[in-house]
């Protein structure tokens, strides 16, 4: 497999960035179905205890502004319940941080590598761009010029598991299919998704376990950043040969 002509990487955030801690679940958390949406539970208890708002009053607010507003913004929670925005994304912090970490510490140091030998990196996620610098800030990436963009749902008008998502991705990044991959941990949104949209790489992480031996022309598991790093700068055995041509 030659990986060094990837010149952009798409990169998910939940789950593939941050996570929820070790030993924190759903039910001892309390919060939505997926955690990713805990974002707007923290908003209701903002609403409360920064707005001085009932609780019912609260919900009603963020409701009609999710019914509202198609392509919703924190902004507009925030604008609804009439709170301050700094103070409410300092509190969403300082909540979030309990429960919510990073998946690993090679994270950065493997995106500066990749940054630096010319790779272009981009978030693609469902979460607007907002609550995306918000978790990159959960997960302790605070040099958002790492990226050359944030590609958050609301920002492009589509869902990750929707092949229009990935088209108006790909014409962001303005490279040819062929030298742009997707890292993520989601085979269908990270992997089946831009497939049929034409993109013909995925780096799938998965910590857990070696998956190595399921690897295809499509599909690369790796066990973190690291290793996607090592694949497009062409190192062997931790050291890097003396050319790497074909990175841009």
């Amino acid at each position: 497999m030659n990986y060094t002509r990837f010149r952009a990487l798409l990169i998910d955030i939940d789950d593939t960035i941050v996570r929820m801690k070790r030993g924190v679940t759903l039910a001892t958390s309390q919060h939505a179905d997926h955690w990713s949406g805990s974002l707007l539970e923290v908003m209701q208890i903002a609403g409360e205890q920064l707005g001085g708002l009932p609780a019912t009053e609260v919900a009603e607010r963020i409701a009609r502004t999710k019914k509202e507003v198609r392509w919703w913004q924190m902004a507009d929670f925030i604008k609804a319940l009439g709170l301050d925005s700094d103070r409410f994304w300092q509190f969403a912090f300082e909540t979030e941080v309990s429960y919510l970490e990073p998946t690993g510490s090679e994270i950065e140091p493997a995106l500066e590598r990749l940054r630096s030998a010319g790779i272009k990196l981009y978030i693609t996620s469902n979460n607007p761009n907002t609550s995306i610098l918000h978790k990159l800030r959960l997960a302790g990436i605070r040099d958002t010029s790492l990226f050359v963009q944030l590609l958050g749902a609301s920002e492009l008008r589509a869902m990750k598991w929707e092949p229009v998502f990935w088209e108006k991705a790909l014409a962001h990044v303005g490279l040819e299919a062929r030298e742009v991959a997707v890292v993520g941990d989601n085979p269908r949104d990270d992997y089946e998704v831009p497939r049929d949209a034409g993109l013909t790489h995925s780096f799938l992480i998965d910590r857990s376990r070696d998956r190595s031996a399921e690897n295809s022309a499509a599909v690369t598991y790796v066990r973190d950043f690291s290793k996607i790093a090592d694949c497009l700068l062409g190192v062997v055995s931790g050291k890097k040969p003396e050319s790497q041509s074909g990175i841009a």
